[in-house]
């Protein structure tokens, strides 16, 4: 996730539906508040976001087992090419929560738009082995971070979260990382890009991690592991002004939602089973793939403060232009 990027797409989306929600601010269709006491009513309809792959295994879980029909909820899940195409959805009412990395929750906080951060998705894999790698190819002959120094690494975004970890696990192994020469490769050309020899190094995702290791790649480290292990990662965002409005739905999206995760947690072949196999998700692959870590405990500002230290001190964000930890998280959970 690019900083400056998602900055630039969530303002214009924003603006964009400007009007639009003036005019239905004028015309009386916000959502109606669940009653004074916050309570949620019976059943509610909701439609949740998300990317398609392992990441999701906590909602489709929290449908499967019965947590949403526990908390009254009906979810659909409506699968995102990217986390800031929500924005505008969560804005104009059409979509209710959405998955997002957390740089775009803090981006968007930051631009005053309008959408909060209500429960985690996933967090950091604190473990060696994460749900992302930073992974060097066979012919580089690399076979620590200390052998980045002077190298060339790949990541879907220059100046995005992907980079920015690295980075600070880089400096955290004792290498600087201004020695390191990071280039930008779209995901779906990472293997190839390795392979040629092109890059000294990727930082992927699963399956990605998995099937270069499988080819002959090394696994060098988890970009996770020292930087933001156990802090939200990707997180569930809705608009400020429906959590407004109805905090007793959002209450029971929170409580059902980390019942998802925990059960996540605790039944990663569950999780596998949720996922469809493909040409990059083969049921071989599907078995050794590293799962997600899901978090089973409510956002706290001390969390959010976590990743956002990392973005001031090696992403692109402008600590005098960060926002409050505070800020970033719903009313609610404040």
């Amino acid at each position: 996730m690019n900083f400056s990027r998602t900055s630039k797409r969530i303002a214009s989306a924003a603006a964009a539906l400007g009007v639009v929600i003036a005019l239905a601010a004028c015309s009386g269709t916000a959502a109606t508040p669940a009653g004074s006491t916050g309570a949620a009513p019976k059943h509610a309809n909701i439609t949740i976001g998300t990317g398609g792959q392992l990441s999701n295994a906590d909602i489709l879980l929290a449908q499967s087992e019965g947590f949403f029909k526990k908390a009254g909820l009906t979810a659909k899940v409506q699968i995102l090419t990217a986390g800031s195409n929500a924005i505008p959805q969560l804005l104009n009412g059409s979509m209710t929560f959405a998955t997002v990395d957390l740089a775009t929750a803090i981006t968007a906080t930051a631009q005053n738009i309008g959408i909060t951060a209500v429960a985690p998705n996933t967090v950091g894999s604190p473990g060696v082995k994460g749900y992302a790698g930073i992974i060097a190819g066979k012919a580089s002959g690399v076979t620590d971070l200390a052998g980045l120094a002077g190298k060339t690494v790949a990541v879907n975004q220059l100046g995005g979260t992907a980079e920015t970890l690295t980075k600070a696990s880089l400096k955290k192994a004792g290498v600087d990382p201004a020695s390191v020469k990071f280039v930008e490769v779209a995901p779906p050309s990472f293997l190839s890009t390795l392979a040629k020899g092109t890059v000294d190094a990727i930082v992927a995702g699963e399956p990605l991690t998995s099937i270069a290791v499988a080819t002959g790649a090394t696994l060098l480290a988890n970009p996770e592991q020292t930087t933001v292990p156990d802090v939200p990662t990707f997180v569930f965002i809705a608009s400020k002004a429906y959590v407004t409005a109805n905090p007793g739905i959002v209450r029971e999206f929170q409580k059902a939602i980390l019942e998802g995760n925990t059960f996540a947690n605790a039944n990663p072949d569950k999780v596998r089973s949720t996922q469809k196999t493909g040409p990059t998700l083969s049921p071989q692959i599907l078995a050794v793939a590293t799962l997600p870590t899901f978090g089973e405990k409510a956002l706290t500002a001390s969390q959010i403060q976590a990743y956002l230290d990392v973005l001031t001190t090696y992403g692109g964000l402008d600590a005098t232009k960060a926002p409050k930890a505070s800020a970033v998280l719903a009313s609610l959970n404040q």
